[in-house]
């Protein structure tokens, strides 16, 4: 069974969460094709690292498009890496593989089920964007998806997240 990265929910926003998470390693790539993006991280888990060390998958795989008005945007596919690791993660062998520290802190996340085409994401983020205006809180960062299922899965079983980083607006004083 896969394993999916802890978290607490702090709050309901609407049909959205909070959540507060811990730091966390992720393996990316950036502007590359998907298949291309995660073919690359999945060799680095199966021991495509300085070490040989096969590392467990985890859920979710993270993913965040370019914004085709900003050039200088980057698109990315990241392998959330196990929270358990003793020390460091290892090095990848790939130099398009590299290894990431997020800062830990309040993420507004909102679900929905379905395939997380470009539309559905698009739809669901402004969704989630209106319930954190709606709640007074402001995004630190760009809105990214986070997939917990195989691309076999059948469309209606997928669970798919749009996430953002926020923090308390200026009516706001704690979560």
């Amino acid at each position: 069974m896969v394993r999916s990265m802890p978290y607490e929910v702090v709050k309901h926003l609407g049909d959205a969460e909070l959540r507060r998470y811990a730091d966390i390693q992720l393996a990316t790539v950036y502007d590359m094709e998907e298949d291309e993006s995660f073919q690359l991280l999945f060799r680095y888990i199966e021991g495509g690292n300085e070490e040989e060390e096969k590392l467990p998958m985890t859920t979710p795989v993270v993913t965040r498009s370019g914004v085709p008005e900003d050039p200088s945007s980057e698109g990315q596919m990241s392998f959330v890496l196990p929270w358990d690791l003793k020390g460091r993660p290892p090095k990848p062998v790939d130099p398009r593989v590299s290894l990431e520290q997020i800062e830990g802190g309040f993420f507004a996340v909102l679900r929905f089920r379905g395939k997380a085409g470009p539309g559905e994401v698009e739809r669901m983020t402004m969704e989630l964007l209106g319930e954190l205006k709606e709640a007074d809180y402001i995004t630190d960062g760009r809105p990214f998806l986070m997939r917990y299922n195989s691309p076999f899965t059948p469309g209606f079983m997928r669970h798919n997240e749009v996430a953002v980083r926020v923090r308390q607006g200026p009516e706001r004083r704690a979560p």
